[in-house]
């Protein structure tokens, strides 16, 4: 009798063991949904954005052109500086993204929940991020586009 209790123990144990890696199996596996999702967020604002900055550079050479010929200059000049640093927060977010998740992103299958919980933080910091770079581009190609027409 004594045999089967032990034996029902440990096949109790194992079970349970069992049930918590499969359940910290799931979880994993929900978070690296969660960080491909915000990833591809982030991507799709970038593809929206990336488009645009033929735009700025047109925009910027005639706003130049424009200040040159024009005796109210600075509104121009304003505009195009707007412009450019529009296209540097681009410039800089691509460079900062690219080295914190794009080269790093095969490392994500293999993270725990621990760490890929803080990459999905930054992942929404980054979204927050790219989405501030998205207005910032929009906003002084409307307003360079106003001035140019």
């Amino acid at each position: 009798m004594n045999i089967s209790i032990k034996l029902i123990y440990r096949l109790a144990l194992v079970f349970s063991l069992a049930l918590m890696a499969i359940s910290c199996a799931e979880d994993t596996s929900a978070k690296k949904e969660k960080y491909e999702d915000l990833f591809h967020q982030v991507l799709d604002i970038h593809d929206e954005v990336m488009p645009k900055m033929g735009d700025i550079s047109e925009l910027s050479k005639e706003l130049k052109t424009m200040a040159d010929t024009s005796s109210t200059a600075e509104k121009y000049l304003k505009a195009e500086q707007k412009l450019q640093e529009a296209d540097k927060l681009m410039m800089d977010w691509m460079h900062s993204f690219s080295d914190e998740f794009v080269k790093n992103k095969a490392k994500v299958q293999k993270m725990n929940n621990e760490e890929l919980q803080e990459q999905i933080d930054a992942l929404e910091e980054e979204l927050s991020d790219v989405k501030a770079m998205q207005q910032a581009v929009n906003s002084s190609i409307e307003n360079a586009r106003a001035l140019t027409k």
